[in-house]
């Protein structure tokens, strides 16, 4: 359980470093001067007060807190400022931007919920600790006051930072109650900051589970890509399946009696650079073992509210992870036999050639890894072949250009010129048309010999 505020904000003689604190005076200096001349407190908050104790630099939006109230905070902000935006007023936040550099300025706030929503009944206060207090984790509940520096650490953030315990700064049932997605920022924060859940805070979040219902399903997929995006989400992964969250979250994996591949999302940022959404690997890897086909897969994330393109991409991947297998299998099936696996791989670059790699370590992910000889030999033909397979050289106007006609029969022609490409490889132009010029005259073309050059 969280522990009791202290009566008195401790201070620290230095709280950032001495290029943080230059930067942050160049940039916000004035703004902290008007509100203590007005005899109104200023103080830092959120991830960018963590991030900076961690040596991460400043990162992100500055996010204050003061006792000013909103209209108050405009009347101060408003000379400092090129722009003031006031959207957030009724929750005690008023936006401002100058030059670069955005803040958004809050009215200390103590608030309270109702017990099927997430949206809070604001109450401002004057008071920055009972602020703090209503955070989520006690390394997000620390302030330092501008323009004097002083780190305010009511609830020893700075301690867990050490330590790396993730820790809520009030009884943590409370703080999820009113907020369930807070179980789900537990997860991120345990990776983004190798944090570990303290045993009351894991305890908690096992009972707090049914609450998680009120959150919309649009809040908890930004969450979840929250955490697949950082560099090894593998942690927050694990911290799910502990408490039960992963079943709630994704369906799928509710009665699975299978090993959730954690660890193997850790170990694919080398693909991020081909995939245009890094994130759809992950969730793949994550989803494969319990998603039958690319469409069972489809259907949990369009459930989540995910992204239509994340969504069909980790619907290609796991298609073509069960193609491989299912050709990998065929072929030990069949002895190996080398012209059967030239066809069977030519046919998984035409469809698949995008997600062949992110297939590969799926597979690998899930245990049911390639192995020797498919890997090479699908390796030498996609090196070979592989250009000259993911598309005709011929379209669906030069097909009606060489036969005279359209309709179906152009759809019938594109068909038997693929089936062609995936028995005997990559054709060139003039072969494609050569081909549909005797396919039209009703002449059977089957076998190596209708592909010898012509001399």
């Amino acid at each position: 359980m969280g522990s009791t505020p202290a009566q008195a904000p401790r201070p620290a003689t230095r709280a950032l470093s001495d290029d943080d604190r230059r930067e942050l005076a160049e940039r916000i200096g004035s703004l902290a001067t008007a509100f203590a001349g007005a005899g109104h407190r200023f103080f830092l908050v959120g991830g960018l007060v963590r991030d900076a104790l961690l040596g991460h630099g400043l990162t992100g939006d500055i996010d204050i807190t003061t006792d000013a109230i909103p209209d108050r905070i405009a009347e101060l902000v408003t000379p400092w400022a090129d722009a003031v935006w006031a959207q957030g007023k009724r929750f005690g936040t008023i936006g401002a931007r100058r030059g670069g550099t955005t803040v958004e300025i809050t009215t200390h706030r103590a608030e309270s919920y109702d017990s099927g929503s997430r949206k809070p009944h604001v109450r401002f206060s004057d008071d920055v600790v009972i602020d703090l207090g209503r955070r989520d984790f006690t390394v997000n509940a620390m302030a330092i006051e501008l323009p004097g520096w002083t780190l305010l650490d009511p609830f020893d953030g700075l301690t867990d930072l050490a330590n790396a315990v993730l820790r809520t700064p009030s009884a943590p049932e409370g703080l999820f109650a009113d907020d369930p997605l807070r179980m789900l920022r537990a997860a991120r924060f345990s990776a983004q900051l190798s944090l570990v859940a303290t045993p009351e805070l894991t305890s908690a979040v096992r009972s707090s589970r049914p609450r998680l219902t009120i959150v919309s399903r649009e809040r908890i997929e930004a969450e979840l890509r929250k955490l697949l995006e950082l560099p090894r989400p593998s942690a927050g992964v694990s911290f799910l399946v502990e408490t039960g969250l992963l079943g709630d979250v994704l369906p799928p994996w509710q009665h699975a009696d299978v090993a959730v591949p954690a660890a193997a999302l850790d170990d694919v940022a080398h693909l991020d650079a081909y995939l245009e959404d890094p994130v759809a690997l992950r969730w793949a890897i994550l989803l494969g073992p319990v998603c039958d086909d690319g469409a069972a897969a489809a259907r949990t994330l369009s459930a989540l509210r995910c992204t239509n393109s994340t969504t069909r991409k980790v619907a290609a991947i796991i298609r073509a992870s069960r193609s491989l297998e299912t050709a990998v299998a065929e072929a030990i099936e069949t002895g190996n036999n080398a012209d059967d696996w030239r066809r069977a791989a030519r046919r998984l670059i035409a469809d698949y050639d995008g997600e062949l790699d992110a297939a590969t370590v799926s597979l690998t992910a899930w245990g049911r890894a390639l192995g020797e000889p498919h890997a090479s030999w699908l390796a030498e033909i996609r090196a070979a072949e592989g250009a000259g397979l993911t598309s005709l050289p011929v379209d669906g106007h030069r097909v009606m250009e060489v036969l005279g006609r359209s309709g179906p029969v152009v759809g019938e022609a594109l068909a038997w010129l693929r089936t062609q490409q995936i028995e005997h490889g990559p054709l060139s132009a003039q072969r494609a048309h050569d081909l549909l010029s005797a396919w039209d005259r009703g002449q059977e073309h089957e076998g190596p010999s209708a592909f010898e050059p012509a001399h």
